[in-house]
C-alpha cells in the first residue's frame, strides 16, 4: 500500500504493517527468566536464552559439580532446588550464586 500527498503526482511512500498470524502462544520470547531456589532460600535469578534450554540446566550443573541425586522442580516460575540436608543445601547455595552471577 502506498500513501501519498494529494499533489496530482504518483510519488509517495510505502506503509508497510506488521501483521503476525498463526498462534502467538508457539513463539518464544527472546528469554524465559526464572527465580532460583534451594529450599526456601532465594538465591537469583536465571535466563533461559536458547529454544531448547529449560530448567533442567540448573540440575545439570549441579551433577557437574559432584552433587548427586539431585532434584529440581518447576513452580511457576520458581526453579526450586531441593537439598537432602543443611550441608548439601549451604554448598548448592554456594555453587549457584557463582553459577548464576557468571551467566
Amino acid at each position: 500500500m502506498y500513501y501519498g500527498i494529494n499533489t496530482g503526482s504518483s510519488v509517495g511512500f510505502p506503509i508497510f504493517f506488521n501483521v503476525i498470524g498463526g498462534d502467538i502462544d508457539s513463539l518464544k520470547l527472546s528469554e524465559d527468566r526464572y527465580d532460583v531456589y534451594v529450599e526456601d532460600n532465594y538465591i537469583g535469578e536465571k535466563s533461559l536464552f536458547a529454544q531448547n534450554e529449560d530448567f533442567h540446566v540448573i540440575g545439570d550443573f549441579l551433577e557437574q559439580q559432584g552433587f548427586e541425586n539431585v532434584q529440581v522442580d518447576l513452580n511457576g516460575d520458581h526453579i526450586v532446588v531441593h537439598a537432602s540436608n543443611h550441608e548439601e543445601a549451604a554448598k548448592m547455595i554456594k555453587a549457584l550464586k557463582v553459577y548464576l552471577s557468571n551467566r
